[in-house]
């Protein structure tokens, strides 16, 4: 009997017909998974996107589970026989571009420009920062953090990065550093930004103390998790004067309630946690390519590439 291999979510169909160019298993369509008979869940070997623990105890033939999203923390309850990946790199790209334009739109204040607009105004704003000559720190070194410090050397930056362990500095960053050495950079940077994990480890790494060992003119770039951020210490500090402005794509807690003080929080920039997601179509192609390659490599009895560490949640 070919192995079954269970894809969940809404696709195209440019996107089914390369999931169909598996060879050698039977695949089963879901976007929701009251459609999947209990049979099915029983023989399927291979899962194909977000898993519960009560999915996962009705397949106990459950080898392999591949990830859409590149964040993997909070799978650690899965059977240690069961092979997790991501889909690390497919978003690097779209989210450091959303990371230029927030940085660049800051720089130049253009929120308040368009408020200016709004009530057809005309006034010289000062206070506008170039990019060119910056100092740009990013602190997680993954495709993310690495693809907007490529951007931002392109653009004249010096890049700075904070990473667990050392290795494969590139090019064009200046220092790298481990997170006991961040504190020394933050009082010279221009720009920060974090693309981590949602991990314990980083649970409340920028709080009060931090945040304010940045410069009062730093600009902060959050697209990673949004608990790395205290959010009460980020309004303290951002109503008392302290940095220029903060760019949030993620924030703690989410979705961000309609009465949270965070979204009239002055010059705090919210987008919905959008900078990453696939199903815009933004992401997509490359997404669905790295569940394809995963799935034909674990299919071919080969390991899959991007497997998670589960200890660590990337």
């Amino acid at each position: 009997m070919k192995p079954k291999v269970i894809i969940t979510g809404r696709h195209t169909e440019e996107g089914r017909q390369k999931f169909l160019q598996l060879a050698g298993c039977d695949i089963i369509f879901t976007e929701h998974m009251e459609g999947v008979t209990p049979e099915d869940l029983a023989e399927a070997e291979l899962f194909c996107g977000f898993i519960t623990p009560q999915i996962a105890a009705k397949m106990p033939n459950l080898k392999f589970v591949q990830l859409f999203s590149a964040g993997a923390n909070g799978f650690d309850w899965l059977p240690e026989q069961v092979v997790l990946a991501n889909a690390y790199g497919a978003y690097g790209d779209s989210i450091a571009e959303h990371m230029l334009t927030t940085t660049l739109m800051a720089m130049k204040r253009m929120p308040e420009y368009l408020a200016m607009q709004q009530r057809k105004g005309w006034e010289l704003l000062t206070d506008i920062d170039r990019f060119e000559g910056s100092k740009v720190l990013s602190v997680g070194m993954g495709a993310i953090g690495t693809s907007y410090l490529k951007k931002a050397a392109a653009l004249g930056a010096t890049c700075y990065g904070v990473r667990r362990t050392l290795h494969d500095q590139p090019d064009f960053v200046e220092q790298l550093v481990t997170p006991e050495g961040m504190d020394d950079l933050l009082p010279m940077m221009d720009v920060v930004a974090l693309s981590l994990p949602g991990t314990a480890a980083v649970d409340g790494m920028f709080d009060e103390r931090r945040l304010r060992l940045m410069k009062p003119t730093a600009i902060l770039v959050n697209v990673g998790r949004g608990n790395s951020v205290v959010t009460e210490d980020l309004i303290r500090v951002m109503n008392s004067g302290h940095l220029k402005a903060a760019c949030l794509d993620v924030m703690d807690p989410e979705p961000l309630p309609k009465d949270h003080p965070l979204w009239m929080t002055s010059r705090v920039y919210i987008t919905p946690h959008i900078s990453g997601g696939y199903r815009a179509g933004v992401n997509y192609s490359r997404v669905v390519d790295v569940a394809v390659r995963n799935l034909g490599l674990v299919l071919e009895g080969k390991p899959p590439i991007h497997i998670v560490d589960r200890a660590l949640g990337y």
